[in-house]
């Protein structure tokens, strides 16, 4: 019960952010001015407490996806993603199946689909103030492996999923009309899960370990770049502060423009 609980939150949030971003579209000129098609990567690393006092451990994923970014009126853009997602949960120790069970290395690569708006929300000179915020959802597919060692058969199978979703103010700086860098800092929460199932034998047990809306601070620095009239590039680095040091997030794209 607790983790559908948890998920439905991450649901309504979700809702409340495209909530926000339709009322952005209506004060935005609401028809589609631009749209640009192409690939990204990102990726990011994240410290958390799962369920069950657990110590401390690390979550990194990365993702490869296709993406649409639509520009809607002068001041709001949307964008859309779909791909591959390559999460790592290793380290979690699941010590009530039947055999305790050290869960190590990546999780078998699953799927990932992810929301965002930003919008332009005063221009100062050459220096543009907006707002923000992406959803994302990575659901995993699942990873089996044998358990050796023992005088019968046995195996073992994780399935992980993630989703964040973040939201913040940023600063932009319109170096040139073909060069727009920026600062941003942005609010990040986070649930994220793996289940474990384990068959020894005439023996099985299943075990879920969660995150229920972790909450991070994120800083980052961006360019987006066009190289030509058709072709941009959108990059971005930033750091999350963590217990012991900090966690980092990066992303880049590629995209054409119609």
């Amino acid at each position: 019960m607790g983790d559908r609980n948890a998920w439905r939150k991450a649901v309504c949030a979700a809702a409340a952010l495209a909530a926000l971003t339709g009322g952005a579209a209506a004060a935005a000129v609401p028809n589609v001015t631009s749209i640009a098609v192409g690939v990204g990567f990102e990726a990011f690393s994240r410290t958390v407490v799962w369920s069950g006092g657990a110590a401390a451990s690390g979550i990194r994923a990365s993702a490869m996806t296709a993406r649409a970014d639509l520009g809607v009126g002068d001041d709001l853009a949307i964008s859309l993603s779909a791909g591959l997602s390559f999460p790592d949960f290793g380290g979690l120790t699941f010590d009530t199946l039947p055999i305790s069970l050290r869960f190590a290395g990546p999780a078998a690569a699953g799927f990932v689909i992810g929301a965002g708006a930003q919008a332009r929300l005063r221009t100062l000179g050459r220096f543009e103030i907006g707002a923000g915020g992406r959803f994302v959802h990575s659901f995993g597919t699942s990873r089996t492996w044998p358990l050796e060692g023992f005088a019968v058969e046995g195996r073992a199978t994780g399935q992980p999923r993630w989703t964040e979703i973040s939201a913040g103010p940023r600063v932009a700086y319109r170096f040139s009309e073909r060069v727009l860098p920026y600062a941003e800092v942005s609010a990040r929460l986070l649930w994220a899960g793996l289940r474990m199932a384990e068959t020894l034998g005439e023996l099985g047990g299943e075990e879920k370990k969660r995150v229920a809306g972790d909450l991070a601070v994120s800083v980052a620095l961006g360019a987006d770049v066009k190289v030509t009239d058709r072709i941009a590039v959108k990059a971005k680095a930033g750091l999350m502060p963590a217990s012991g040091g900090a966690n980092a997030l990066m992303s880049v794209g590629v995209l054409y423009g119609f």
